[in-house]
């Protein structure tokens, strides 16, 4: 189960975002998520509590896949998420997500599928959120924005009932800022 305030960084992670259609056709994920970024957000669970989260990004990209390490910070720790991306044809993505448990430790990785659509990045997993122990299905969305940061609006479930959503902003850091 979704604890309050476990699953509030997870859900961020890799949302949807609200774009135009020329913007869409530009979104590269491996692109936009090599390098440094941050992210703030909310996360709004069973309707009832709304927490704020940020995290940090670090992106490398070799031989055409991505991995993103998120960094989520907690009031009882810093959990991982380690993500490992790939295009995959054309406008589809496939990989795994990695992400800490409630001891910290990474859970086994599960597959990630994802694709374009009307200018978004769609991915789908069955996965955990940071700081749980608990399967849960997730579809993130995230589309760039007019200032070139990118949306993520973030649905978790579980039996096809929704539990949490999350709305996210992801930012680049510029290169040479630490």
């Amino acid at each position: 189960m979704l604890r309050r305030g476990g699953g509030r960084a997870f859900l961020a992670a890799f949302g949807i975002l609200v774009g135009s259609a020329a913007q869409a056709a530009d979104f590269d994920p491996l692109s936009f998520f090599a390098g440094r970024a941050t992210s703030e957000g909310t996360v709004t669970t069973a309707l009832v509590f709304t927490e704020p989260f940020t995290a940090t990004f670090e992106g490398r990209v070799s031989k055409g896949k991505l991995v993103l390490d998120e960094r989520f910070r907690f009031p009882e720790g810093e959990r991982l998420q380690r993500w490992h991306l790939r295009a995959a044809g054309f406008e589809r993505y496939v990989g795994t997500v990695e992400t800490a448990g409630a001891s910290g430790a990474l859970h086994a990785p599960v597959p990630v599928t994802g694709r374009i659509e009307a200018g978004r990045l769609r991915l789908d997993y069955r996965g955990y959120a940071p700081g749980g122990d608990t399967l849960l299905t997730f579809r993130h969305r995230i589309a760039l924005r007019p200032d070139g940061t990118a949306e993520n609006r973030v649905r978790v479930s579980t039996f096809g009932l929704p539990l949490a959503t999350s709305r996210v902003v992801f930012r680049k850091v510029p290169r040479g800022t630490k």
